[in-house]
């Protein structure tokens, strides 16, 4: 008995390869799989609606707006350090000059014993040279402190620095010239601690005597 072609149809193409897929069949594998993905859990991405997208929206304001609010307080609180900074400096400052304001008078009195004492007094001269390193010692430590003198020998009277105490008429130089420091002032840095208490010159015609009668 003879077989119809159709009854004997193997899936194959005469070369012996498969042949292809139908469409219908591949329609149905990718629906096969689109329906195993929903079965695992994974849906097909769907856009925000318009109410998810303010959400979004709100969310990132409020989020830069915490940001900004974050970068001021860290320039506030950095700014707040180099106040303190500078306030405990100008603290440390102040309590060095007031520290050396009340040295100073004991220092002008040492000055001055130095300066009265005479060396060809018995062993004096001994006694002296001792008081004398003490003395640069002293200066050493103030100097070290950056404390410095007030510069008034020979120059003119500058009232930010100087205060006069006598005034002595001259015929020869400049009024305002500085005849002699009666104290010396000490400057801390460019801070000024103590003027330096001075004689000052004041300028008068010379006398040219009595007119002839």
């Amino acid at each position: 008995m003879n077989m119809n072609e159709s009854d004997t149809d193997t899936g194959l193409e005469e070369n012996g390869e498969p042949a292809e897929e139908l469409p219908e069949e591949t329609g149905k594998e990718e629906a096969e799989a689109d329906s195993d993905a929903a079965q695992e859990g994974e849906s097909p991405w769907v856009p925000p609606t318009e109410e998810e997208h303010r959400a979004l929206l709100d969310i990132k304001e409020k989020t830069d707006s915490i940001f900004e609010e974050l970068l001021r307080a860290k320039a506030e609180f950095e700014n707040f350090k180099k106040v303190k900074a500078r306030e405990a400096a100008r603290d440390r400052a102040a309590a060095v000059r007031g520290f050396i304001g009340g040295l100073l008078p004991a220092i002008d009195n040492f000055e001055r014993a130095v300066d009265s004492a005479d060396p060809g007094e018995g062993g004096a001269g001994g006694l002296l040279e001792g008081v004398g390193l003490i003395h640069q010692m002293i200066l050493k430590l103030l100097d070290d402190h950056d404390v410095s003198v007030v510069e008034a020998e020979g120059r003119q009277f500058d009232p930010d620095f100087h205060e006069a105490v006598f005034e002595e008429e001259v015929t020869e130089g400049s009024t305002g010239d500085i005849l002699e420091v009666l104290e010396k002032g000490y400057l801390h840095g460019e801070v000024l601690i103590r003027p330096s208490r001075v004689k000052v010159a004041k300028l008068v015609e010379p006398d040219q005597g009595g007119t002839e009668s």
